[in-house]
């Protein structure tokens, strides 16, 4: 009789584990439904139920989770302020200890969540800021995750805290750089931040570096990392910064390109010749450094940097650069400005009659006006422009009417305009 009791008490002890397991499938989508219409009060009493047992079901269940504690931190109270947000950290480790390969950058969302909420538990921000750029540096995605970051180390660096060296302040200052250039080329739409970014971090730094202590460092460092790309790297954005004619540059830069050649090692390369007066191999970099690099605004720019040199040394090629820097970025209306100040200044280099002059003078002002088309704020620049030129008269324009209403021009313009 006792045993058959127990028997009873056991299978209703089952019955009642059995009747409270959740349908984690079901309550996501009431989470979602209670997110989407602002009811926070009902999405907070779903996640209550939810978080432990539907922990490891679905990564939407954490980004869903996700939105409802940072509400939560919006609405609470200034003395609830910090319970707030320590939920939300412990949410975002339990995230990460659930799905470990997630690509949510949950170490820098943490950071930043204590951070920019002022509560610092045991420079806990700083560690998850410090582990998550060990793990990888380019996910720092977010400029202003990047800049706050490289505040916090500083901050330690000053403090003398976890013994950080001036060389290690120098060696993360450059590869702070190095993620500033490569994401912003990856996200263009981000670049003003990335610049600010870029600004704010280098205002952090101005009072420590110096061309003779950065040079110091890279001379001191190269022998024991020659082999290193990633120091190379981060070390030759430095070295571009502050000593872009100094020799070491030249030597980390040739190196880098020897062990990972890549658009951005003979940029690097072509900024060092620039810098040094070595024209012709500041050319040939540069020209390397466009037909390397995959990304279109990455090669405009570095094509316009290009036309800059050529245009006191061959208009010609010059006018070929402008030409690939539109094509890569038409959008960029600077392009056509200077490709038009090219023309206008060349008309009594090609122009060899008061027609041939004038036309010139259209095809310049036909490119400036290219300018204001994709750019409006070029507008005004291209109206002062067009109206300080001549244009032809009655009897040039039935001279040209004769040619089918177009004039040839030679010299290193090479066009044909219509009229």
């Amino acid at each position: 009789m006792k045993i058959l009791f127990s028997l009873v008490l056991f299978l209703i002890s089952c019955g009642t584990i059995f009747s409270q397991e959740i349908d984690c499938d079901n309550k996501q989508k009431q989470l979602s439904s209670a997110i989407t219409n602002s009811d926070f009060a009902k999405a907070n009493q779903i996640l209550s139920e939810t978080r432990l047992k539907c922990a490891t079901k679905s990564e939407v269940f954490y980004l869903q989770g996700i939105e409802v504690l940072k509400y939560n931190i919006e609405l609470a109270a200034d003395d609830k302020k910090e319970v707030a947000v320590l939920d939300l950290v412990k949410f975002y480790d339990q995230y990460d200890k659930n799905f470990p390969d997630n690509k949510n950058g949950n170490l820098i969302n943490k950071a930043m969540v204590l951070y920019e909420s002022k509560i610092s538990k045991e420079n806990e921000a700083y560690l998850s800021f410090d582990k998550a750029f060990a793990k990888d540096k380019f996910q720092f995605k977010n400029p202003n995750a990047l800049y706050a970051y490289f505040k916090l180390f500083k901050e330690n660096y000053n403090d003398k805290k976890n013994n950080i060296s001036f060389n290690q302040l120098l060696s993360k200052y450059g590869e702070v750089l190095s993620v500033v250039e490569k994401n912003k080329n990856e996200f263009p739409e981000r670049e003003v931040e990335f610049n600010n970014a870029f600004l704010a971090v280098n205002s952090l730094v101005k009072e420590d570096l110096s061309k003779e202590n950065v040079v110091a460092y890279a001379e001191s460092n190269y022998a024991s990392n020659k082999e290193n790309a990633g120091w190379l790297e981060s070390t030759a954005n430095l070295l571009s910064q502050k000593a872009a004619n100094a020799p070491i540059f030249g030597t980390v830069a040739n190196q880098l390109h020897l062990l990972n050649p890549s658009s951005k090692s003979a940029y690097h390369l072509g900024n060092f010749n620039l810098k040094t007066r070595n024209q012709s191999k500041a050319i040939e970099y540069f020209s390397q450094s466009a037909s390397l690099s995959s990304d279109k605004l990455e090669k405009a720019k570095t094509y316009y940097t290009l036309a800059n040199i050529l245009s006191m040394i061959d208009k010609s090629k010059a006018k070929e650069a402008l030409k690939l820097a539109s094509e890569n970025n038409p959008s960029n209306g600077e392009y056509y400005v200077f490709l038009s100040s090219l023309y206008s200044n060349a008309v009594n280099e090609c122009g060899t009659t008061t027609i041939e002059k004038k036309a010139i003078y259209q095809l310049a002002k036909i490119t400036i006006n290219k300018a204001a088309q994709v750019e409006p704020k070029f507008k005004a620049t291209a109206d002062q422009f067009s109206n300080k030129f001549e244009v032809p008269t009655q009897q040039e324009l039935s001279q040209i009417k004769k040619n089918g209403n177009k004039v040839a021009i030679g010299c290193w313009i090479n066009e044909t305009v219509q009229f």
